[in-house]
């Protein structure tokens, strides 16, 4: 459209879904960055299919609110602890999605199983809902899974110990890798970052490492993914949907996406 000088202006429109593709890029830089504590600008400018320009925007956006330093040609989180909250950052997303998924993998346990939950903000939201379905043994390596657990007697907490990752608050390496590999668990309930492609990934290798591990001494593992987790990006794969014994997702997840999942062989229930 054009203003009365003729000068060609954009549509209200499209300036609200240009800033929200921003915010949402924003986002998942902040992502990446909590992660991996630094990137280059050239390796998110490839990420995201986007071009450095946009990237420098987006960095000059996120310093501005007090979240990154600007390097040569690289961006860091400021402060991880003040971005992080402690993971609170990322318990606070789509929390209304998360709600019916949660119930429904809730509804899948028994007492008596032994079962492995990792370190994800959405499967950190089962944690109130677990004592009522004691007996239970709970493998983790999430420092929050034992500190909201441990009060409960008739909870048994196998504690994953290893190499110390203050920003997602548990333990990785190798030293959890092979604790991981002599127990055996009935169902693993976890989460991931980004699901492109049908493949599910992860943006530290150390996570996508302890995962793996976790998920080979399981006999069952449910993979909890809100919609907004289907988009592209990713870095390090973690694991094809089909290798998931169960996905669950909302109701919000696009039908054609669903569609597309189930003609592919992919279990994926829809909850709520």
């Amino acid at each position: 459209m054009t203003d009365g000088s003729g000068v060609t202006t954009a549509s209200p429109g499209v300036l609200l879904s240009k800033r929200r593709d921003n915010s949402a890029r924003q986002q998942q830089i902040l992502d990446v960055l909590l992660e991996t504590g630094s990137a280059t600008i050239e390796t998110l400018s490839e990420r995201f299919g986007v071009s450095r320009m946009t990237i420098h925007r987006d960095a000059h956006a996120l310093a501005a609110q007090g979240l990154i330093d600007k390097l040569h040609g690289s961006i860091v989180l400021k402060n991880r602890v003040v971005t992080q909250k402690t993971v609170n950052f990322r318990k606070s997303r789509a929390p209304d999605l998360k709600e019916s998924i949660i119930h429904r993998a809730i509804s899948m346990i028994t007492p008596e199983q032994i079962l492995v939950l990792d370190d994800s903000t959405t499967v950190a939201a089962m944690l109130p809902l677990l004592p009522a379905l004691a007996p239970l043994t709970i493998i983790t390596n999430a420092v929050g899974v034992i500190q909201a657990l441990a009060p409960y007697p008739n909870l048994k907490i196998i504690c994953l110990g290893g190499d110390y990752n203050q920003p997602r608050n548990a333990f990785f390496g190798l030293v959890c890798e092979q604790a991981a590999k002599s127990l055996r668990a009935n169902t693993m309930f976890l989460s991931t970052s980004i699901i492109h492609n049908e493949t599910a990934f992860q943006n530290d290798q150390d996570v996508v490492k302890v995962k793996q591990a976790l998920m080979q001494i399981s006999d069952q593992t449910v993979l909890l993914v809100d919609s907004t987790k289907f988009r592209k990006g990713g870095l390090h794969r973690l694991a094809s949907l089909n290798e998931f014994d169960l996905v669950l997702t909302d109701s919000q997840i696009k039908p054609s996406l669903r569609k597309s999942l189930i003609q592919d062989g992919i279990n994926i229930e829809v909850c709520g």
